[in-house]
């Protein structure tokens, strides 16, 4: 054999190993790509979970709470009697005609009597926990179509005409229950 002869098959045996091992570089960063894809996309999935179950967790931290699920039953009912459950006082309200005048800005000239008290602590209640839901939905924990289905049938009565609630909101500085209930207009 000719010395010129073996660099050449040296050279193109060199030249297509560098081919083929650029190839197999390339196909296993193309499956190592597609596999953090698809860790990736799990991970999503799995957070996304959380904040589902999560979210149920607020909602059923709200109706379980019974300040805060009587306020919500003011709002469905026209018309029912509660029992306060720190005094046992009972407390007949109409919903059209008994939360509005709770929900007035607090005034010396004109105090509440004690079954606006017990109206107004039970929605104070259920602000109270709007408030930390829609902080919760802004930071990205939660998202609103995870408790949006529990609490749209009361939103949409809590924005209705005949109760002030963003007053009482604006009055008693709930301003995130207020975006929160703002999420609910144009959908009754």
């Amino acid at each position: 054999m000719q010395p010129g002869t073996i660099e050449t098959w040296v050279k193109i045996i060199g030249a297509a190993a560098a081919i083929f091992a650029s190839f197999k570089a390339l196909a296993e960063w193309r499956r190592s790509t597609q596999q953090r894809r698809e860790e990736h996309a799990l991970r999503q999935r799995e957070y996304r979970q959380k904040q589902a179950v999560f979210g149920r967790e607020l909602t059923r931290e709200v109706f379980s709470d019974p300040k805060a699920r009587t306020a919500l039953r003011m709002l469905d009912y026209f018309d029912r009697e509660y029992v306060d459950e720190d005094t046992g006082a009972k407390y007949r309200i109409r919903r059209d005609f008994d939360v509005q005048p709770a929900m007035r800005p607090y005034s010396t000239e004109n105090p509440f009597t004690a079954a606006e008290v017990f109206v107004r602590t039970r929605f104070e209640s259920l602000y109270d926990h709007l408030e930390q839901i829609e902080h919760l939905i802004k930071l990205d924990v939660v998202e609103f179509e995870d408790v949006e289905t529990a609490f749209r049938y009361y939103m949409i009565r809590a924005i209705g005409p005949k109760i002030e609630h963003f007053a009482f909101l604006d009055s008693d500085d709930y301003p995130r229950a207020k975006d929160f209930l703002r999420r609910f207009e144009g959908k009754a």
